[in-house]
């Protein structure tokens, strides 16, 4: 990184100014993401200090230790970004607003959030969009064209090399790299031609799993759990069953675990939990969990239809309503270790859009990196 007058003094060098900086980084990583962005306005010293990578990276690094749940719902028209703390034992959270987007398109797919930054898909799907909630910013990825009608889109973070991907999924496969410093689309080799489910994917350590079909053959079968290496970008297929069409993907504890379609929907009469876990990837071997539901859950869940969102890292499954009929919102809490149930009231302060889909999304991470650094290197 070049020198810059009385910003960043060199390390090892105890002055007063290397003193005052660090004394700055550590307030500043503090506040919450919302003071980040004004306080970037104060001068070109703070700008500079916040925009440097030394400080996103603590502030992210931080962010991990107090992860939120995002939420992404209609209100007057436009699809609008809410996120509360995800572990604190409140029955009553209070939801920070964030940015918003416009949904004049009938179809449009918002992605699970990866480190802090989501993908939206419109109608033609040839046109992703970036949406990084915290610093209200986002940029168009290059259009694609195939001539397949539909194309899908996963999205990753590759740890390793600290760097975002987002794989098209096609006739053929491309990929796209951010922070490389050339937003373009790359082809990529796939030995088994095949088409995502439409929601469901995972990327844990960086490789993104998701459910897909192929055409079957005599010596393999249609459905098939797809491992996908963000850093090698190389394709792994595990045979899966056609119940798994449909299932829900989730990060138990570094693993990727799977709780089936039939227990995705449910309500207070429902009793227990399935969920596969993919104990060893190289030797297709898996585990299944069964979990007997406390007497509690019926209670919270009441006649109301939920669906399961994720599980967090504290080994929480998270149950929301698929549409905003309730007022307040909420959420239900169940933990597979202790076998506990919780549910956790949200204030919006808004009036949602009644009746449309409400997207939830676990272990979000307040990112303060600006949306201009992930399209250069």
């Amino acid at each position: 990184m070049e020198k810059q007058h009385n910003q960043f003094p060199e390390k090892g060098l105890l002055t007063i100014e290397s003193i005052l900086v660090d004394l700055l980084i550590s307030i500043f990583s503090r506040l919450p993401v919302k003071s980040i962005a004004r306080y970037r306005c104060v001068s070109k010293k703070w700008a500079y200090i916040l925009r440097h990578r030394d400080f996103t990276d603590l502030y992210f690094k931080i962010s991990s230790t107090r992860p939120r749940l995002l939420l992404n719902f209609e209100v007057n028209g436009n699809r609008t970004f809410f996120s509360v703390p995800q572990d604190q034992s409140s029955c009553l959270l209070a939801a920070d607003r964030h940015m918003s987007f416009p949904t004049e398109q009938v179809f449009y797919r918002v992605s699970a959030s990866v480190c802090g930054l989501v993908v939206v898909c419109g109608v033609d799907r040839n046109h992703p969009w970036i949406y990084n909630p915290s610093t209200g910013q986002c940029i168009a990825l290059p259009k694609t064209t195939s001539l397949a009608p539909l194309m899908h889109f996963s999205f990753g973070y590759d740890p390793i090399n600290k760097l975002y991907m987002v794989l098209r999924k096609s006739k053929d496969f491309r990929v796209l790299t951010l922070g490389t410093g050339e937003l373009s689309w790359r082809k990529i080799e796939c030995s088994i031609p095949h088409w995502s489910a439409y929601d469901g994917e995972k990327c844990i350590n960086g490789v993104v799993y998701y459910i897909a079909h192929c055409d079957p053959t005599r010596f393999q079968k249609p459905y098939k759990l797809v491992c996908f290496d963000i850093r090698f970008e190389k394709f792994k297929f595990l045979d899966v069953d056609s119940e798994i069409w449909g299932s829900i993907l989730v990060n138990f504890e570094g693993k990727l675990g799977i709780i089936p379609d039939d227990t995705v929907f449910v309500s207070g009469e429902t009793t227990k939990l399935v969920m596969w876990v993919l104990d060893d990837v190289q030797n297709e071997k898996w585990s299944k969990h069964i979990y007997q539901l406390p007497s509690l859950w019926n209670n919270l869940a009441g006649d109301d239809v939920l669906k399961v969102v994720g599980l967090t890292g504290t080994c929480e499954i998270v149950f929301s309503p698929y549409n905003i009929y309730q007022d307040p919102f909420y959420v239900i809490y169940y933990n597979v270790m202790k076998n506990t149930v919780r549910r956790a009231e949200i204030q919006l302060g808004v009036v949602p859009d009644n009746g449309l889909m409400v997207g939830t999304s676990v272990d979000h991470v307040e990112n303060v990196k600006l949306m201009e650094v992930l399209g250069s290197s």
